[in-house]
C-alpha cells in the first residue's frame, strides 16, 4: 500500500511539474518582445500583444498604441524617446494596458468603459483621460501622419478601438484580430462574437489597408480580417455537428493557445452559449 501511494504521489508530482513547464513555455512565448521596424518613424513591438510606436520626424512627439504588461511594458517604455506622448489603448485587457502607469504625463485615449469594468479587465491599470463612445472618431497628428482613432463598440470587449494611419494605410486592430492564435473570448469583458463579425466587416468596407497590425500575431494585410471572420463563422456553422467541429479543430490545430485562457474548445463553447442566448 505504501509503495502504491509513493507511485501515485510521484505521478502526481510529475503531472504538476509537466503542467507548470507547459504553462511557463506558453507564457514565455506570449511575453517575448521583438521589434519590427516598419519605416523610420514606425515600429511594431510584439510581446504581450502587439504595440506600435509612431514618432514624429523631429522626434519630439509619439503615439503609442497599447502599453503591454510586466517586463514587456518596461521594454516598450524604454524604446519611447519622445517627450510628448499620446497613448491609445485598443481595449481594457491588462496585456494591453498595464504599462499605462509608466507614462504619467501622457494623455491616454480608449473606449468608453466604466471605471469598474476597466479595473476588473485591466487589473487596476491607469484609467484613460479621454474615453470615446461607440462610433466616435478622433484624429491625432503625429508629424506628417494623421492617426484616426475609432471606436467599434462591443466586440472583443465592451468598446474596442482601432487606429488607422491615413498616409501609411496601416490599420491597428487590437484584439479584433488574432493571427495564428485562438482569440480570447470572455463574457465578463463583454465579448460578443456576432458584433465582432460586424466590426470586421465594417473595417474591411471602410479602409484601404496596405498593412494590418493585429492584437496578437505577425503583421499582415486586410486579408487577416477575412481569416478572423471565417474562424468565427465556420465554428458557428458547425454547432451541433461533432464531425464538423472535429474537422475545424484539426484545421486550426496549429493555432497558438494561451494556457488556461484561449483554445478552440473555449471559442466553440462561447459561440454555442451566445447562440443559445440569442435564441438562434
Amino acid at each position: 500500500m505504501k509503495k502504491a501511494c509513493i507511485i501515485v504521489g510521484s505521478i502526481a508530482i510529475a503531472v504538476v511539474v509537466a503542467t507548470g513547464i507547459w504553462f511557463w513555455n506558453g507564457f514565455s512565448k506570449f511575453m517575448a518582445v521583438e521589434a519590427v521596424k516598419i519605416d523610420p518613424q514606425l515600429t511594431c513591438y510584439s510581446g504581450a500583444g502587439n504595440s506600435i510606436v509612431l514618432t514624429a520626424e523631429d522626434g519630439k512627439s509619439a503615439l503609442v498604441v497599447d502599453t503591454k504588461m510586466r517586463d514587456a511594458a518596461q521594454k516598450l517604455h524604454d524604446a519611447v524617446q519622445a517627450g510628448d506622448v499620446i497613448i491609445v489603448n485598443t481595449h481594457s485587457h491588462g496585456d494591453h494596458t498595464e504599462g499605462n502607469a509608466l507614462y504619467p504625463k501622457a494623455k491616454i485615449i480608449a473606449g468608453a468603459y466604466s471605471k469598474e469594468q476597466w479595473d476588473r479587465d485591466s487589473g487596476n491599470s491607469r484609467y484613460p483621460d479621454i474615453t470615446l463612445k461607440p462610433g466616435e472618431r478622433k484624429e491625432i497628428k503625429i508629424g506628417s501622419e494623421t492617426a484616426v482613432v475609432r471606436t467599434m463598440g462591443r466586440a472583443h470587449t465592451m468598446d474596442d478601438v482601432v487606429v488607422y494611419l491615413k498616409n501609411r494605410k496601416i490599420l491597428v486592430t487590437g484584439d479584433l484580430v488574432f493571427i495564428n492564435m485562438h482569440p480570447a473570448v470572455k463574457t465578463d469583458s463583454g465579448a460578443s462574437v456576432s458584433n465582432w463579425i460586424k466590426a470586421l466587416d465594417a473595417l474591411k468596407s471602410d479602409y484601404d489597408i496596405r498593412k494590418l497590425v493585429p492584437g496578437h500575431g505577425p503583421i499582415s494585410d486586410g486579408r487577416a480580417l477575412d481569416i478572423q471572420k471565417e474562424y468565427f463563422v465556420s465554428i458557428g456553422g458547425a454547432m451541433g455537428s461533432r464531425e464538423k467541429l472535429a474537422e475545424l479543430k484539426k484545421k486550426y490545430g496549429a493555432y497558438f493557445s494561451l494556457p488556461a485562457m484561449t483554445s478552440f474548445e473555449r471559442t466553440a463553447e462561447f459561440i454555442q452559449n451566445e447562440k443559445k442566448g440569442s435564441g438562434k
